[in-house]
C-alpha cells in the first residue's frame, strides 16, 4: 500500500522543482500564514524553504547565496539562528520580492524594548518550580548574546545589563518583578512588536538554556568573563551596579557560542 503522506510529499517536491509559480505561492503562503502574522515565528518559514531547497538542490542554492552546503544545512535544520541577510538572499534567489510590511515582520531596524523581549521569553517558560524571574533574566541575557553573535554584533535590546550579585540583570525588567521569585502574570511588554529575527534569538537562547534553573544559570554566568570583569575584584556577595558591556560579551562569547552548553549540573 502506498503511503498517502509519502505520495503527497513526492508530488509536492516534483511541483516545487518544476514550477516557479508554485515556489512563489508556497513560500508566500508561509509568510501570510496566521502563525507567522500573529507570532512572527520563523520555524515554519524555514521548513518551507527547506522543502524548496530539497526539490531544487541544496548545493546549487548554497552556491547561489554565498553559503557552504554545511552552512545552509545548519540554517534549514534549525541548528543556528539564521541571519536576516541569509534568509533574504535565499528567498530572493527563489524569486520572491517583499513589500516593506513583509520585511518589517522579518527584521527590525531598531533594537527591541527589553520588556517586549521579556514578554516573549515569559511565554516560552512554563509554570513550575523551575520558572523564576531569576531564570527569565538569564534567558534575556543569553538572548542578547545570540543577537550579538548571529546578527553582526547588533543588540537585541539597548538597555544596560548590570553585574548584580545574582548575575547579569536588566534593571528595567527587575523593577517589574522586584520582590517576587516565581513567574506571575504581570504586564511586561508586547511581544508582537518583535520581528522574526528578534524572536529567533530568544528561541535559540531558550533552546540552549531553558532546561536549567535560574539559580544554576546564575552560577554559570558567575563562571564567565563578562560578569567577572564588570565586577572587578568584588566578592560574589558584594553589591554592584557596574555594566556588563556588549564589547566584553562579544569578546568572550565569540569563542564559544556555537558550542552546545555542556552539562552544567556540576557547577
Amino acid at each position: 500500500m502506498t503511503d498517502k503522506n509519502s505520495g503527497y510529499r513526492e508530488s509536492l517536491l516534483k511541483d516545487l522543482k518544476e514550477n516557479d509559480d508554485s515556489v512563489f505561492l508556497y513560500i508566500k503562503g508561509a509568510l501570510d500564514s496566521s502563525d507567522f502574522s500573529k507570532n512572527g515565528s520563523y520555524k515554519h518559514l524555514i521548513k518551507v524553504i527547506d522543502d524548496v531547497a530539497t526539490a531544487r538542490g541544496k548545493s546549487q542554492l548554497a552556491r547561489s547565496v554565498g553559503l557552504t552546503r554545511q552552512g545552509l544545512g545548519k540554517i534549514l535544520k534549525g541548528n543556528t539562528v539564521p541571519s536576516i541577510q541569509n534568509i533574504m538572499n535565499i528567498l530572493q534567489e527563489l524569486g520572491l520580492h517583499f513589500s516593506v510590511k513583509q520585511i518589517r515582520k522579518i527584521v527590525s531596524d531598531e533594537a527591541a524594548n527589553i520588556l517586549d523581549v521579556a514578554q516573549y521569553a515569559f511565554g516560552l517558560m512554563k509554570d513550575g518550580e523551575n520558572s523564576t524571574y531569576m531564570k527569565l533574566q538569564k534567558i534575556v541575557y543569553y538572548s542578547e548574546v545570540e543577537s550579538l553573535m548571529c546578527n553582526n554584533k547588533r543588540s537585541l535590546f539597548d538597555e544596560k545589563i548590570l553585574a548584580y550579585c545574582a548575575g547579569p540583570v536588566v534593571e528595567e525588567l527587575y523593577h517589574k518583578h522586584q520582590g517576587q521569585r516565581y513567574l506571575k502574570d504581570i504586564p511586561l511588554g508586547d511581544s508582537s512588536k518583535l520581528s522574526m529575527e528578534q524572536k529567533a534569538c530568544v528561541d535559540q537562547a531558550f533552546e540552549k538554556y531553558g532546561k536549567y534553573s535560574g539559580d544554576l544559570l546564575s552560577r554559570i554566568t558567575h563562571a564567565e568573563d563578562p560578569w567577572k570583569k564588570a565586577r572587578g575584584g568584588l566578592k560574589p556577595d558584594e553589591r554592584c551596579r557596574e555594566e556588563i558591556t556588549r564589547d566584553s560579551m562579544i569578546e568572550y562569547y565569540s569563542k564559544y557560542w556555537e558550542q552546545d552548553p555542556e552539562d552544567y549540573e556540576e557547577i
